[in-house]
């Protein structure tokens, strides 16, 4: 364009041949200014118009933009990326930056001579602190120009929820003989969008205790099962508490936690039942102080057959058995059966 405007101004003045060689110089410059200006060429580290389409293939990116897609607000997420060198020698990586806080560069240590054809990896993680969109760019700085070659990175959040629900809104232990043990399980589900992390589980009580990990991450959805015991070693009514912390020492949940314990009976309750007519693996055994429930899994057997110990004076227990397959599924409960511990 500026070549063609010198054409005709010469026509137009009949400059002489010295003047024409001195605008054509000034021309030369204007070029190459404008192309300065525009950021093309440069960029890649070139100062010349003609070799600007080769800079353009100095080095490959793999990938050649870097996607972060809904990433929870606080969590860290990285991708990892290969640069290879395709210009004819050697090419120093003298710096790497970012233009976000969110994003870090490492994995690779600088300055580092990448050869021909070869190539370097490293890694970009973002973590973000807000919930937006968090684009922004990877700035490499070579020995082929002061101009960095960019590699843009695209990402979004997501607000953060994390919740522990409990199946149980509270935990009654009834008709527990002293010097016997009753035990619940109270499921706890992760029920936000992000992982949870529950740093411990803890009863509060003399009587009461945990069995089972107290430790663990769940991820959105996920449950876990947490047995709770009471053993009590007097008669009478007890209370506690069960509490699931979080990694900051913060409750995610509290549990209330209550049983009555009675004088312990000599006597025992013992069950026999028909064996299943399909193969089983063994039977489980279920009680309850009530006809109608809740049942609560007491024992697991290998034969037809169980006794239970350790019962309270002067109740009623209630008995269903299941059978479980080779699977490990459980079939129906069978029709529920009760017995009164005798008093004295």
């Amino acid at each position: 364009m500026v070549g063609t405007r010198f054409s005709k101004c010469l026509q137009r003045k009949s400059l002489s041949k010295s003047l024409s060689g001195a605008v054509l110089a000034l021309s030369a410059f204007s070029l190459f200014a404008t192309q300065v200006t525009a950021g093309r060429g440069v960029a890649k580290g070139t100062t010349a118009a003609a070799s600007a389409p080769k800079s353009e293939r100095l080095v490959e990116f793999t990938p050649d933009v870097v996607t972060f897609q809904n990433v929870p607000v606080g969590d860290t997420y990285t991708q990892a990326v290969r640069i290879t060198n395709l210009a004819e020698g050697t090419l120093q990586i003298r710096k790497i930056s970012t233009s976000n806080a969110d994003f870090q560069v490492t994995g690779i240590l600088l300055p580092v001579v990448v050869a021909h054809g070869t190539s370097e990896n490293f890694t970009i993680s973002f973590r973000p602190k807000g919930e937006s969109r968090r684009d922004g760019q990877i700035s490499i700085f070579t020995s082929s120009g002061d101009a960095p070659m960019v590699l843009t990175v695209r990402a979004s959040t997501i607000k953060v929820e994390t919740e522990l629900t409990a199946s149980e809104a509270a935990i009654d232990f009834e008709d527990v003989a002293v010097g016997g043990v009753g035990m619940q399980q109270v499921a706890l589900t992760n029920s936000g969008t992000s992982d949870l992390t529950i740093a411990g589980i803890s009863a509060m009580g003399a009587a009461f205790s945990v069995s089972g990990a107290t430790a663990m991450r769940l991820t959105p959805g996920q449950s876990v099962a947490v047995e709770v015991n009471f053993a009590p070693k007097s008669t009478g009514r007890q209370t506690g508490q069960l509490t699931i912390s979080s990694t900051d020492g913060g409750p995610l949940a509290v549990i209330p936690l209550a049983g009555t314990a009675a004088e312990s009976s000599r006597s025992t309750v013992k069950l026999n039942w028909e064996e299943s007519p399909v193969t089983a693996a063994g039977y489980v055994v279920y009680r309850s102080a009530d006809s109608s429930g809740p049942y609560r899994r007491i024992s697991e057997a290998a034969t037809s057959e169980f006794v239970d110990t350790g019962l309270a004076v002067g109740h009623t227990y209630y008995y269903v058995v299941a059978s479980v397959g080779a699977d490990q599924v459980e079939s129906e409960y069978s029709s529920p059966i009760s017995a009164t511990v005798p008093e004295g």
